[in-house]
């Protein structure tokens, strides 16, 4: 109805004018007069009711960037700012391509059930293409299919049907370059998209481009500061083979618990740091106590406790953000029990944060199931359950959260599988959850697909090509995790087994020529 009305201004207002002539023309002076305050008042009524239209509109959008500035975790900003765009000019739907600037390729992703299914365009290719070359704005309400820019690629893998297209790019305000394209499809009423949603559309990009480099600026500094804290780790787990990978286990553990619990992204956050964390003052203990094989004695078990001090003393020196300011404090109370038999403190029930608790629970469980000492053989995982249920009964261990860990299941979720290849190489891995893959969204969007050749390995159960793996890369000299893709999987003759080539999508030049380099030794 509201589309109706500037045409039906334009017929009332000279029929008006027609009917005060008429007034005049018999000399009927007081319904001139009326006539005009009419006119006067349905003018102004009109005119200002476009204009507030329009106001609303605009202040949506301010309101709708003022929230993503808000947003930290990309893909979250992703989601809601497609969801976003396509409520503000009534589309069907929106997809906001990031422009890889050393490949020229255009990337983005859509979930489809259990799924995340990738699109990539070369620059030189599509609407979206054209529009990241040319800095153009295209808008076209025929059907999209008739134009030679158009490239089918992304509906023949959605199974979305294209009609009308708004795509716009979005540009980095101090260096000029396009950083991605946002491409708005089919509009919902007959028309289809305005000149009015074309400035809509140029405005968001415009005033969004700040707050992309700001949320991949931000992605990856995270991305940083967790590399290196998983790696110191990783390295303080080293010093003792028995614990290796241990920290990132539990921080696993912990943080599959943490979601079934569903935790603030916050809360979830403090648990990761604090989980991977939790072990680092074994640092400050000596060799000869970290690594004796046999019993402690009971000084030495004494020194031993110090590393939760220990912990909480570096931690301390480092300045997290104000919502991580907990960390120290939560990984140094890992060894707190509810009856308040646990040290350093001797805390007692609620006086334990919640976040302690879960990392207590991940922390003994992977240290009965993987700890194989003389003294004490690694545990099955029933008999590890077992023991914790003892622990809850008798009143150490919070039995809501070992319910949790219990019946839900997570500790399944470490089964990751290890293999050598050779006596330089091994690696471990697992599949990745759809969940996952979108998290990684703003990392690839800005690597490149480096593998010289497909690496091959053999495998006992068959896995999806197009899947991604994380993977733990060991070599001599290095450790690092990477993402790769699975390019085939092919049943071997005669076993039950599977040959599987996978891609690596985010391993830096200098680390795929240390890995290739490995592997050559290993075929010399």
């Amino acid at each position: 109805m509201k589309k109706e009305r500037p045409l039906f201004f334009f017929i009332l207002f000279p029929l008006l004018f027609f009917v005060s002539v008429i007034f005049i023309h018999f000399k009927l002076p007081h319904l001139v007069v009326i006539s005009s305050f009419l006119t006067i008042f349905l003018v102004t009524h009109f005119y200002y009711e476009i204009k507030t239209r329009r106001f609303k509109t605009y202040e949506n959008i301010y309101k709708t960037i003022l929230q993503l500035f808000h947003y930290t975790e990309f893909s979250s900003f992703l989601d809601y700012a497609i969801h976003s765009i396509s409520k503000l000019l009534n589309a069907e739907r929106t997809t906001i391509f990031m422009l890889n600037q050393e490949t020229k390729v255009l990337w983005t992703f859509f979930a489809e059930e259990l799924e995340i299914k990738e699109v990539f365009l070369p620059i030189t290719e599509g609407i979206v293409g054209y529009v990241a070359r040319t800095k153009k704005i295209v808008k076209i309400n025929d059907d999209v299919y008739k134009d030679e820019r158009f490239s089918p690629i992304v509906d023949q893998k959605t199974g979305f049907r294209t009609k009308t297209v708004l795509c716009a790019p979005i540009i980095e305000r101090t260096k000029g370059n396009v950083i991605g394209v946002i491409e708005v499809l089919n509009k919902k009423t007959k028309n289809g998209f305005t000149k009015e949603d074309e400035e809509l559309l140029e405005l968001f990009c415009h005033e969004i481009s700040t707050v992309i480099v700001n949320a991949q600026l931000y992605t990856q500094l995270k991305a940083l500061l967790e590399s290196f804290l998983k790696s110191f780790a990783i390295a303080i787990d080293a010093r003792d083979p028995v614990t290796k990978g241990h920290s990132i286990r539990v921080m696993r553990y912990a943080l599959r618990i943490g979601k079934e619990m569903r935790l603030s992204h916050e809360q979830l956050k403090v648990l990761e740091y604090a989980s991977i964390l939790h072990d680092i003052g074994k640092v400050g203990i000596p060799d000869n106590i970290l690594l004796k094989p046999e019993k402690f004695t009971p000084e030495e078990y004494e020194i031993m406790k110090k590393h939760v001090n220990i912990t909480k003393d570096i931690l301390s020196t480092i300045q997290f953000p104000p919502e991580y300011k907990d960390v120290p404090t939560i990984a140094a109370m890992h060894h707190e029990f509810l009856d308040g038999s646990g040290y350093p403190e001797g805390l007692k029930g609620e006086e334990i944060p919640l976040l302690a608790r879960i990392i207590c629970i991940a922390d003994i469980y992977d240290a009965l199931v993987s700890y194989d000492r003389p003294y004490k053989p690694a545990y099955s995982n029933q008999e590890a359950i077992n023991i914790l249920y003892d622990m809850a009964n008798s009143g150490k261990l919070d039995k809501t959260i070992l319910d949790i860990f219990v019946l839900k299941e997570p500790y399944q979720i470490e089964q990751r599988k290890f293999l050598r290849l050779n006596k330089e190489v091994s690696f471990s891995w697992k599949k990745l959850t759809p969940e996952g893959i979108k998290s990684l969204l703003p990392t690839l969007s800005k690597t490149v697909n480096v593998s010289e050749r497909t690496l091959q390995f053999i495998c006992d159960e068959p896995l999806s090509v197009n899947s991604f793996l994380d993977m733990e890369i060991y070599l001599p000299d290095f450790h690092t995790n990477a993402i790769a893709k699975v390019v085939y999987c092919s049943k071997t003759n005669g076993e039950e087994k599977y040959k599987v080539g996978i891609n690596f999508v985010n391993l830096s030049k200098k680390l795929e020529e240390k890995l290739q380099t490995a592997l050559a030794k290993a075929s010399d």
